[in-house]
């Protein structure tokens, strides 16, 4: 495995603490609801780690890699979706064992996309276009399947993400191409809905992603609308945040993934057209962000991101991103989708120092 001692400073300008909270402060993005519980600032001082990964069909390579997830052993399941499988690895991207193939039958999969795992490691895949979820251990044993594709309670169509509640066990799953959420308890009984397509609050144009605050609110991204909204458990909309552009603290569409940490801070992809990690409070303010776009590239990756050159060409850069995850340590992983890879940061002393 490759390690590389150098570090990367992600933000354009890093003098001193105080140039850094002038960032932070200077590019806020008002709060539109109250009673908001308020993350923990975290600095965007991030230093690579490492990555692993190339485009093709053996194991611990990748076509179009999607989610992230991590057993309680601390080990790493990639959703590598146009190769239709999943690929497991130790949390430093030694590769273990994969499993799956093309298809509909029970194991195999046509676009396996996000990866949730519960706390039996029990392990959730959304597998989008057989509109179901598909559940295994974490040897890759099939042990259920969930949904079929239509618009009645517990059907699905194309859906796009499953995660689950930590506290409650629930499972929320995005589906997306009806435009609404559905929950569910932790044996899939059906529990909830909302949802329709539109551009009023509460209804949704393509969900896309979902998070949980320390509250238990839902948190929703969707490919065609900046930001997100906030729910209850229930679906009870409650507020939202965000606007297209390129600034600090804005959104280029489509938009990609999202992930809360155990503090509150809300990481969302910006995807393909601005492609970086920003980090928010649950207000919405910005805090940080992490990653630019690839220096120099041809089609869909980095140019040479693993020769001899300088880390310009391709550590901490990214094309066109799709998830990011934080580990329990704090270390955030990113799917480098265009670069056909995972990439790892760790926080730095001084964003250890607010994550804790």
């Amino acid at each position: 495995m490759e390690k590389n001692q150098y570090l990367i400073f992600i933000l354009p300008i890093l003098v001193s603490s105080f140039a850094v909270v002038s960032i932070v402060t200077s590019a806020c993005v008002p709060a539109s609801a109250q009673n908001i519980t308020t993350g923990k600032d975290v600095l965007s001082n991030y230093s690579f780690v490492e990555k692993w990964g190339s485009f093709g069909t053996g194991p611990g390579q990748f076509n179009r890699p999607h989610d992230i997830a991590f057993d309680s052993m601390g080990n790493v399941y990639v959703s590598d979706r146009d190769n239709n499988r999943i690929q497991k690895f130790t949390h430093n991207g030694t590769f273990i064992k994969m499993w799956g193939s093309k298809g509909d039958k029970n194991g195999q999969f046509s676009i396996p996309y996000s990866i949730a795992i519960d706390d039996l490691d029990k392990i959730y895949v959304a597998d989008r276009e057989n509109s179901r979820i598909q559940k295994f251990d974490t040897n890759g044993t099939f042990l259920a399947k969930y949904g079929t594709d239509g618009k009645l309670d517990g059907q699905f169509h194309r859906p796009e993400d499953v995660r689950i509640e930590p506290r409650t066990g629930d499972i929320y799953v995005t589906d997306t191409y009806n435009n609404r959420i559905e929950r569910f308890d932790k044996n899939f009984m059906f529990i909830t809905k909302w949802g329709s397509k539109g551009s009023a609050d509460g209804q949704f144009n393509l969900p896309h992603a979902i998070g949980f605050d320390s509250k238990g609110n839902v948190y929703v991204d969707e490919l065609e609308r900046p930001g997100v909204q906030i729910f209850d458990k229930d679906g009870k909309f409650l507020r939202k945040w965000g606007t297209v552009g390129k600034a600090d603290g804005q959104f280029s569409l489509p938009q990609e993934h999202l992930w809360i940490d155990s503090f509150d801070h809300v990481y969302l992809v910006d995807g393909a057209h601005n492609p970086r990690i920003q980090i928010f409070d649950l207000n919405g303010r910005f805090l940080g962000k992490v990653g630019t776009g690839c220096l120099l590239s041809t089609g869909e990756g980095c140019v040479d991101p693993d020769g001899p050159g300088p880390l310009a060409l391709g550590d901490g850069q990214f094309s066109k991103p799709e998830h990011v995850t934080i580990d329990s340590e704090g270390n955030m992983y990113v799917v480098d989708r265009g670069n056909q890879r995972i990439q790892v940061f760790a926080p730095m002393d001084d964003a250890n120092v607010n994550m804790k």
